[in-house]
């Protein structure tokens, strides 16, 4: 949680200083175009007074040089400027600044103001020497005009420090009212990791009861936040796993269960043959069932490596069309003795002579071998089979039912598991591995189609899968 908290504090921390490095430059430049516009401004309205002063000194007499002066003085109090008059000479007729005692020869020329000798008002930043070295000044050039002709020219000039005075503290108080929002956005910081950290541990420490393979617990979390939706979602996650793990379990145990049948007999009659428990005329009859349940043995490994090669998708399909009407009666004529012996009655109903699908033949041939020998293997002798193909939304529709008892609806959404038997005695008892329907979920489901199972008492069980037509066929 410390680690968590450092890191945010830093993001913040790298953050706010970033913002306040843009906000004090941009204010800055925005300040000082502000300032320089109001104060230009500002002299230019107080050298229009002094012009009204001007002309009205020169309409009553001559001008008196000691009362411009007084005027220009009075003037300098009301703008905070230096003041200078210029003739249209270039001679400094007044001088009120104080750090530029020798305009010209520190700075200023006659070129500057020639716009202001035609008559045209001149602003601009200057770097002149002064009595303190180099410094910026805002200078505005204003020409007094009289019947047309530039009588002299007001120059009035601003030290740029006095502007940058108020740009800094302008930008201190700004400075001071972010580092006050930041202290309280990292005090309401640490309220919320504060408030967010006893739940943020309860996850980690649930997190690490899960990773040691315990599912039993569950994370509470009342709060209509983000984190009582990751809340319930992780709930939702552990019970999954939960089940898998109890599935992993119930796998083992099914597959132990399994093998260990095969192997006891195997192993039980060799025995008895080779130490002569087993009379001589009988070891036939055990030498064949030895036989029997090395075969047994042998495909349910065989079922287990293709299922695992199914789902791990290591089996490359061989994309091809075919008739999956022929399909269905061909595996129906290899059953022919199972089907005779138990006296199963089958209906077929093709949707036409020949229906050409697309996908992995062989593959497809194994889901209806295992459908169609589940089907003989749990129904009940001169019980009836039903195999149905229809064409449905551009799909084949393959349906394989029989009249054998119905499987409970809480059953029938586990029959996909591997090793899965409603009926743990009975798979016994038929010689079932349990996972041909796993076998049979995975094929369809690499081709991209879709199986489903109904039963009830009056259906019995119905499998429907599909299949994807053949373009071409006409």
């Amino acid at each position: 949680m410390n680690k968590l908290f450092k890191k945010i504090f830093l993001y913040q921390l790298l953050v706010l200083t970033i913002g306040c490095a843009f906000i004090v430059v941009g204010t800055n430049f925005i300040l000082e175009r502000y300032f320089i516009e109001e104060k230009t401004h500002v002299l230019l309205e107080h050298a229009r007074g002094f012009e009204e002063i001007y002309d009205a000194s020169g309409r009553n007499s001559s001008i008196d040089l000691e009362l411009l002066i007084k005027d220009v003085i009075n003037l300098r109090k009301f703008t905070d400027a230096d003041l200078m008059i210029i003739s249209p000479l270039a001679e400094i007729v007044v001088n009120t600044g104080y750090s530029i005692s020798n305009p010209f020869a520190r700075g200023f020329s006659y070129y500057d103001f020639s716009d202001g000798m035609k008559g045209n008002i001149t602003t601009k930043k200057s770097t002149i020497k002064t009595r303190y070295g180099f410094e910026q000044f805002l200078i505005v050039g204003y020409p007094i005009v009289e019947d047309g002709k530039t009588e002299c020219i007001l120059v009035l000039s601003l030290p740029m420090w006095k502007i940058s005075t108020q740009i800094r503290d302008i930008s201190i108080i700004i400075l001071f009212s972010l580092a006050i929002v930041g202290i309280i956005g990292i005090i309401l910081l640490r309220f919320f990791m504060n408030r967010i950290g006893s739940d943020i541990m309860k996850f980690k420490n649930l997190v690490d009861y899960v990773a040691e393979g315990n599912f039993d617990r569950k994370i509470e979390i009342n709060k209509n936040t983000e984190l009582e939706d990751l809340a319930m979602k992780f709930n939702d996650m552990a019970d999954e796993l939960a089940k898998i793990d109890e599935g992993k379990r119930q796998f083992i145990s099914n597959l132990s269960h399994d093998l260990r049948s095969p192997l006891t007999s195997i192993s039980g009659y060799t025995q008895g043959i080779l130490d002569g428990t087993i009379p001589y005329e009988n070891q036939q009859k055990y030498i064949k069932v030895v036989h029997d349940e090395s075969i047994r043995l042998s495909k349910m490994i065989n079922d287990i490596l293709d299922l695992n090669r199914l789902e791990s998708g290591d089996v490359l399909l061989s994309w091809n069309q075919f008739d999956i009407n022929s399909t269905i009666v061909e595996i129906l004529d290899k059953l022919e003795k199972r089907i005779m012996d138990k006296k199963i009655d089958i209906d077929i109903s093709f949707y036409d002579e020949k229906i050409f699908a697309y996908g992995d033949i062989h593959a497809y041939s194994r889901v209806i071998y295992n459908l169609f020998d589940n089907a003989i293997k749990f129904i009940n002798e001169e019980g009836s089979i039903y195999i149905k193909t229809q064409i449905h939304d551009s799909k084949i529709l393959v349906s394989v039912r029989n009249s054998t008892p119905y499987i409970p609806e809480e059953q029938l959404k586990n029959i996909w598991k591997r090793f899965y038997k409603i009926d743990s005695s009975r798979g016994m008892e038929k010689n079932s591995s349990g996972i041909g329907l796993s076998i049979i979920s995975q094929i369809i489901k690499e081709h991209g189609e879709k199986i489903d199972v109904k039963s009830n008492p009056e259906l019995g069980v119905e499998f429907i899968f599909s299949v994807a037509i053949f373009k071409n066929q006409n």
